[in-house]
């Protein structure tokens, strides 16, 4: 998703700055090409010796060259990039950026760059919170700049709170996401209608209204920019189309646009009605000017066609059409009333009597409704609704596509796509080398190796994460590393990504060499780093497959018991059987224990038969969950004391959460008393679920 993208990172000066060289590595690990620019401050903090090594490129640090007289170009770096991330991102950083106070070369690089520029802020937590620092980066998400909210923990003033850098691999995935995003519409063809409509009642005069247009023109270019072919049929407005996918149609009165949307729908994908169609026009128009006369005058007004009625009336099943209502009261009831009336998928309401909504701003608030539901958002620019709006249209494609896949479709390719970090940061001076030479090695052993006789798409493969934390070495090769592992699969319909398993081994023991070879056997196990890398990609395999089959991923899951069982000789504690509740042989053994098999139909029910309908039938969808919950509750009956039960609680406990803050009184008595009987731990977070009331 990266290969081949140019970055410009811009580091400022922060202690978060050691992050960068991460960061670097990662993207270049990707194929990107990395230049970076550091303002002065920043090299206080690292070496651009550092950064241009793993870059491979002299890092830029200031306008000119004083002893060839040469200078750094930000005009040249503006139209190089594909795109520039500037972190860490200080204070003084993003305040410069928010004013346009161009005082050093990443600034001024800011300033030129055509490219999407993502932010991500790094300092103390009250800097953070501060009213100065949080309307800077509310000027910056204005400007269209892609801010990555900072994270909470330890800070470097040993304060705990939100203000810590995104970690890197965050930020790499948030990029491939973004450039992932660009295809979803790609072959798809939107209909677009925007602008007002001007129904003349004499050659100087018309009825119309205040419609600008920048709502549809929008919702126009963002279809455009993932992929889409669109047609934007404007009323009469001054705005210009920007992106060359977009075939525009000049139109000004309704029954104009009504021809016109009428000729382009049947060969659309969908159309999207933002366009405020005026509902009457005059009876009568005049080829002359009318003149004034004393007394009052009558302008008799007739109906127009209605464009979201007869679209409706011949929308094919393949076919999805989008409503626009704007409303000064009972808005919800009018707008849900259109959308059973029009035969509309979805309905857009927006309310002038929300400040900064409707016409004239460049600021929308909008509600989407549709059968499943509603969804609210706040006050945003327009160009961030538009986003909201073609994210729910790519909704429904990327659900068509899913139902259309073979169960059996596959390709050439691997079977994961992993991210292998390793962080040595807790040892201090000894050979960097090695822990880099280890990194490459555990990245070529996870992803370059075939786990199963099966065969992948690119898009189908395992989406996971291998953090290592080195927490002793020596320089005889010996090695004691904390690992966090974690796996997610998408829900179909939606960008969301699920957590399958998450789990973190306190310490893995073995002995590791620069460039050793990383060998992997079932039947012989020697090498205890493999061995345990191999042991949670099955599980994890084992466990994805169990999402979308009942009892589905035997085979794999049966593989990662098996290396428990033969591990146990090889001297870590992690495999001893019977030593603890909560170490690698207990959880493959919790999990495919008989009396556990209510867990293993719970991840089928929770995430295929329940996330998964969720964005088509969300009471139908939480029905399932719900009753993959109860399934949960029967295995902590029979086995109270297995770990995997509270295991799944823990690293679920956002998402289930947020399921449940909208529905019946009766289903949040029933999940919170299964939930809290299973962990008593989180009863402050089961408690968010009673509390909350939206429904």
């Amino acid at each position: 998703m990266l290969r081949g993208k140019r970055i410009v990172l811009g580091v400022s000066g922060s202690i978060a700055a050691y992050k960068a060289a991460l960061l670097v590595r990662l993207l270049v690990k990707e194929g990107a090409e990395v230049q970076v620019i550091m303002t002065p401050s920043a090299k206080e903090f690292i070496t651009p010796l550092t950064l241009s090594t793993l870059s491979g490129r002299p890092v830029l640090c200031d306008f000119f060259h004083s002893d060839s007289g040469s200078w750094n170009s930000h005009v040249e770096l503006g139209l190089w990039a594909d795109a520039m991330v500037v972190a860490p991102a200080t204070a003084s950083t993003i305040g410069k950026m928010a004013g346009g106070v161009a005082d050093n070369l990443l600034i001024t690089t800011y300033l030129s760059m055509k490219a999407p520029v993502f932010v991500a802020p790094a300092m103390d937590l009250d800097m953070y919170a501060h009213p100065s620092t949080v309307k800077n980066v509310e000027v910056l998400k204005s400007y269209g700049n892609h801010v990555i909210e900072a994270a909470e923990g330890e800070l470097a003033s040993h304060l705990s709170g939100k203000g810590r850098m995104e970690e890197p691999q965050n930020i790499v995935q948030r990029l491939k996401e973004f450039f992932s995003a660009g295809n979803e519409l790609k072959g798809k063809r939107v209909l677009v209608t925007a602008g007002p409509t001007y129904e003349k009642i004499d050659p100087v005069r018309f009825v119309g209204n205040y419609s600008s247009g920048k709502m549809g023109f929008s919702i126009a270019e963002e279809c455009a920019s993932r992929g889409a072919d669109v047609v934007l049929v404007a009323g009469p407005v001054s705005l210009q189309c920007n992106n060359p996918a977009i075939k525009r149609i000049d139109v000004e009165s309704a029954r104009e646009m009504y021809d016109a949307a009428m000729a382009e729908f049947p060969a659309s994908d969908v159309a999207v009605l933002s366009a405020a169609v005026a509902d009457y026009r005059p009876a009568v128009q005049a080829s002359e000017k009318m003149k004034r006369v004393s007394g009052s005058m009558t302008l008799e007004l007739e109906a127009n066609p209605d464009i979201a009625a007869s679209l409706g009336n011949i929308k094919k099943e393949n076919q999805r059409l989008v409503g626009f209502a704007l409303e000064t009261c009972n808005g919800e009831a009018n707008a849900v009333a259109k959308l059973d009336k029009k035969n509309l998928d979805f309905i857009v309401l927006n309310s002038l009597e929300d400040k900064g909504a409707g016409f004239a701003h460049d600021t929308n608030k909008v509600t989407i409704i549709s059968r499943d539901g509603k969804e609210e958002f706040p006050l945003k620019s327009k160009k961030d609704v538009a986003k909201d709006i073609v994210s729910r249209i790519s909704k429904f494609f990327l659900l068509f596509i899913m139902l259309l896949l073979p169960l059996s479709a596959s390709a050439e390719g691997e079977e994961l796509d992993a991210t292998v970090t390793l962080n040595a940061s807790k040892v201090q001076g000894t050979n960097t080398e090695v822990f880099k030479q280890l990194e490459e090695s555990l990245n070529e052993f996870i992803n370059n190796r075939k786990w199963t006789s099966n065969t992948y798409e690119e898009e189908e493969r395992l989406v996971c994460n291998f953090s290592f934390v080195v927490n002793s070495y020596s320089n005889d090769g010996s090695f004691d590393c904390s690992l966090m592992v974690q796996s997610s699969r998408p829900i179909y319909g939606s960008s969301y990504n699920s957590t399958a398993f998450k789990y973190e081994d306190k310490s893995i023991k073995f002995n590791y060499q620069p460039f050793d070879r990383l060998e992997f056997v079932e039947e012989n196990l020697d090498n205890n780093l493999t061995a345990v890398v191999a042991f949670y990609i099955y599980m994890m395999i084992g466990m994805d497959m169990d999402t979308y089959g009942e009892l589905g991923g035997s085979e794999f899951l049966n593989r990662a018991l098996n290396i428990a069982n033969n591990a146990q000789n090889l001297g870590d504690a992690g495999w001893k059987a019977g030593s603890s509740n909560n170490n690698r042989y207990s959880i493959i053994d919790d999990y495919m224990n008989g009396a556990m098999e209510p867990i293993r139909k719970m991840m089928y029910k929770y995430h295929r038969l329940g996330l998964d309908t969720m964005f088509k039938n969300a009471d139908g969808g939480r029905k399932e969950i719900t009753a993959g919950i109860a399934l949960m509750g029967k295995a902590y009956e029979d086995r109270p004391l297995a770990y995997f039960t509270k295991l799944i609680t823990e690293y679920k406990v956002d998402e289930i959460v947020n399921i449940y803050s909208k529905c019946t009184s009766e289903e949040k008595k029933s999940v919170v008393e299964t939930l809290s009987r299973i962990n008593p731990s989180l009863s402050s977070q089961w408690d968010k679920i009673t509390k909350n009331n939206n429904y």
